[in-house]
């Protein structure tokens, strides 16, 4: 959970800052040892997608999660993410319907 000091702070650098901030800390996790460490890295995406869906908007949500798949090139499994239900819930539809108009940071 975000103290009110640090979702300030995450508003008030915006959308892009954390995503790129965030894709390249999963990314160093994940390339933090001798093989993969997908176990670790689905830790980490697990945090920065709660965070990503208590603080950003619809539209900015997409656009962080697009980034750090086309960008970051993250491999998430959804079976090793307990937050994926939510994340699917919320943005799921809006990925699936309107692919075109979403565009990475």
């Amino acid at each position: 959970m975000l103290s009110e000091q640090e979702r300030f702070l995450l508003l008030l650098k915006g959308p892009e800052d954390y995503a790129h901030r965030a894709g390249r800390e999963m990314l160093a996790v994940l390339n933090g040892g001798k093989r993969p460490r997908y176990k670790a890295m689905s830790k980490v995406a697990d945090r920065h997608i709660e965070i990503v869906l208590d603080v950003f908007d619809l539209e900015e949500s997409t656009r962080i999660v697009k980034t750090w798949l086309s960008s970051y090139q993250l491999p998430f499994d959804p079976d090793r993410l307990n937050s994926f239900d939510r994340f699917h819930n919320s943005l799921g539809t809006f990925i699936t319907d309107y692919p075109e108009r979403i565009r990475s940071y």
